[in-house]
């Protein structure tokens, strides 16, 4: 880009045009943060196996199943819903028109991978489960767990002490649109409509906790590489640090967004007549 007007300047792979790159790590960073998210999830299903075959005290159990109780929806709802998105927008453009055809197996993956959003339950249904019933009915308990362990880290400080900074802030603006919906979940034994307010948003709100648990483990991935950056494979370390750095820097911001959107909910779009629509 930076020879561009130089007819004589020789041609270059794609990889050296930026808007190629920032795909690239849009792709990296959410499908390494998915990946950590399915096998942070699993590492809690065999503690619960390892748990039960060596008499691990029943509250403890029931408090591994709430959290993954809790974590599935997100990497179901958020996984796919991410996966779908990504592939169509960042991957298949990747490859340019040549993506769109038969050429590559990416046009079946793009078709393939929209049946996740919608089998098991559709995103909006897990959405609705999230909240409801892996928060609410848990009387927030296994939110309240990751929660803590999330802020924890925020707070730890190291290397990535900036970073963790504006992971600490979009947790907590993740914790003020949980509040918001809870306070309308209880406005709404006096008045039912307001249940709406939370229908409008649940979706939003699974999309908002995926992404801070994404950064959260794409950050303890990244504390790791940092003191192998001089060693063997510092390439791929470094690019663990990109990777989280970039999905701090460039994703978590939109949460503040989601919070102010959400806050301002009025519920309006329900009295909406359906010819309308």
């Amino acid at each position: 880009m930076t020879t561009m007007t130089d007819k004589s300047s020789p041609r270059v792979r794609i990889i050296s045009h930026p808007d190629v790159r920032r795909s690239l790590m849009v792709q990296k960073a959410y499908s390494e943060g998915m990946r950590a998210l399915v096998l942070y999830t699993a590492s809690i299903q065999d503690a619960i196996a390892m748990g039960r075959a060596d008499g691990m005290a029943e509250d403890e159990l029931k408090s591994l199943d709430a959290l993954n109780d809790l974590l599935l929806p997100i990497v179901k709802g958020y996984g796919s819903e991410k996966s779908w998105v990504l592939l169509g927008t960042e991957s298949l453009q990747t490859f340019g028109g040549s993506g769109f055809t038969m050429d590559w197996p990416l046009e079946q993956y793009v078709r393939d991978a929209k049946i996740d959003t919608l089998y098991e339950g559709t995103t909006a249904i897990q959405g609705l489960d999230f909240f409801f019933r892996k928060i609410v009915k848990d009387q927030g308990k296994a939110i309240g767990k990751i929660s803590s362990e999330m802020s924890a880290f925020a707070t730890s400080g190291g290397l990535l002490a900036e970073e963790k900074q504006a992971f600490g802030k979009a947790l907590q603006e993740v914790g003020t649109m949980i509040s918001t919906l809870v306070g309308h979940a209880m406005a709404s034994q006096e008045k039912v409509t307001e249940l709406y307010k939370i229908g409008l948003n649940t979706s939003r709100l699974l999309m908002a906790v995926g992404d801070v648990v994404i950064a959260w483990l794409l950050l303890r991935q990244a504390e790791i590489a940092m003191g192998r950056l001089d060693g063997k494979d510092k390439e791929f370390y470094a690019g663990k640090v990109a990777a989280a750095k970039y999905f701090v820097a460039h994703v978590l911001p939109h949460i503040t967004a989601d919070r102010k959107i959400l806050e301002a909910e009025d519920g309006s779009l329900m009295d909406l007549a359906e010819a309308s629509f």
